[in-house]
């Protein structure tokens, strides 16, 4: 278990800073009201969360989704369970425990937990992908307890985004607000359905920006919060101070699988952006700049003298794409794109991949030592484009990288030729295939992939939802796995 603050703070600390407080408490001057100030200070802070979640409580929903598996949950006798739910039926009704107790002519019905909030007035709703994913029937609870279903207007796995639409009617819609314009220390309230215990608010602080490799999606750009979220709180939203949605609250960081102070919510830019490509296409368009970009390491922008830590080199102005005429050359390093910090090759293309189409943005880059910034306007990536390590995760779920002679050497695979898996991403097709990080792809489709190059002519090669039978070396033993590509 992770340790607590306390445990790393000596006891004679502790009194030493008791002792000064105390001392300093005799030597100052007494004003009367300073602790009447101080609470209605507290007050105000105090009426501005009951303002907000009296404001938004009404369009969170809370979700509920069904669907029936061919295997019981238990394995325990029909006579058993139906013994051990029968005292609880006379207050709860029949069918109480019927997720967990069927006749063996039934199917168990799995039940999931979520929440949602209403963005639009005719009965939009955003919440997370992984809530609905198989889901055949989707209930949903409204701010005035009213029940009613839901349909699935489109998702999107690599962001962890769903859009579902209410029946027609007239509905309350919160404000989203931008995300781009957050700060770190702000406050940050949470409200959703944790545990299945509807309506219910927490606070904290935006805690950081721009997390990635969190292993919850593919496009990964985090807002980090304390505010505390649990088990049912994923697709609620999360409040900035004036009352709007900043984020969608997706996932949590636990070793117990429960509230550990780390949260995280997909920004309010990301969700509005892959919703609206959503209503309007059918599916999710991403955007792209029309650049090839390599990483630039501290050497690299030693030698070009920079002047900066970090970044990434365009390689390459594709021909044909938004970036030509932009002004942007082969050489120029990329360190901002539409405000936002890039770090890496994998933080260009999350930033690049949600871009609000046909709207110029700002690349700040470092030419010849000096900054400049330009325009370029937000294309539509290509469907057949997927040569970069990001898009690999999205149509397999997993990224891999070349096989070193120390890699081999510390994993066991001196005398074995492949590529190697470094990332899985969760609740994606590799990961439900039992794929692990280390595993080594030795062949696809029945094609050997000896090295990274032959890898990609491979994979370059498959048509999207073509069946992918992939070969890996584990621990000694060879294994197949069937996945499919999915774009």
């Amino acid at each position: 278990m992770p340790r607590t603050f306390l445990a790393n703070v000596q006891p004679i600390h502790i009194v030493s800073t008791m002792a000064t407080l105390f001392f300093m408490a005799l030597s100052c001057p007494v004003v009367a009201d300073s602790t009447e100030g101080e609470t209605l200070a507290l007050k105000k802070t105090g009426q501005a969360f009951v303002r907000i979640s009296q404001s938004v409580m009404p369009s969170v929903v809370n979700i509920r989704t069904f669907r029936k598996s061919s295997s019981r949950r238990y394995e325990l006798s029909d006579r058993f369970l139906g013994e051990m739910f029968e005292p609880f039926r006379e207050f709860f009704g029949r069918d109480f425990g019927r997720e967990y107790y069927g006749s063996p002519e039934e199917k168990m019905i799995q039940v999931g937990l979520g929440s949602g909030v209403i963005v639009k007035g005719e009965g939009i709703v955003l919440t997370n992908y992984h809530v609905i994913e198989g889901a055949e029937e989707i209930r949903v609870t409204l701010g005035d307890r009213a029940e009613v279903s839901a349909l699935v207007v489109g998702s999107d796995p690599r962001t962890d985004i769903a859009v579902l639409k209410l029946p027609e009617g007239s509905y309350p819609a919160v404000t989203m607000g931008d995300s781009d314009n957050i700060e770190v220390g702000e406050w940050a309230v949470a409200i959703g359905n944790p545990f299945g215990l509807g309506q219910s608010v927490t606070v904290g602080v935006v805690s950081a920006k721009g997390r990635a490799d969190v292993g919850v999606a593919d496009l990964e750009d985090f807002i980090q919060t304390d505010a505390a979220i649990n088990p049912g709180n994923s697709g609620g939203p999360l409040i900035d101070l004036d009352g709007n949605v900043i984020g969608i609250n997706t996932a949590i960081f636990s070793r117990s699988g429960g509230y550990q102070g780390i949260g995280f919510a997909i920004p309010s830019n990301m969700a509005i952006t892959i919703m609206e490509s959503l209503l309007k296409n059918g599916r999710v368009v991403r955007s792209d700049l029309g650049l090839r970009v390599q990483q630039a390491t501290d050497a690299i922008l030693e030698a070009m003298g920079a002047g900066v830590s970090k970044g990434v080199i365009v390689s390459e102005v594709l021909e044909g794409r938004v970036a030509q005429g932009s002004g942007i050359k082969p050489g120029d390093i990329i360190i901002r794109v539409k405000g936002r910090v890039v770090e890496s090759v994998d933080s260009y293309y999350r930033i690049s991949s949600v871009l609000p189409l046909g709207n110029e943005i700002p690349v700040v880059l470092i030419r010849d030592g000096l900054p400049s910034t330009y325009m370029v306007r937000v294309g539509e990536l290509p469907p057949r484009s997927r040569d970069e390590g990001v898009l690999l995760r999205t149509a397999l779920g997993f990224a891999v990288e070349e096989l070193t002679e120390e890699l081999a050497e510390q994993l066991g695979y001196r005398y074995e030729r492949g590529v190697l898996i470094t990332r899985i991403t969760r609740m994606g097709q590799a990961d439900k295939s039992g794929i692990l990080p280390g595993d080594l792809i030795v062949k696809i489709n029945g094609t050997p992939t000896p090295d990274l190059e032959k890898f990609k002519t491979v994979f370059e090669a498959i048509e999207w939802g073509e069946k992918v039978k992939i070969n890996i070396i584990r621990e000694g033993s060879e294994l197949t796995v069937k996945l499919v590509l999915k774009q």
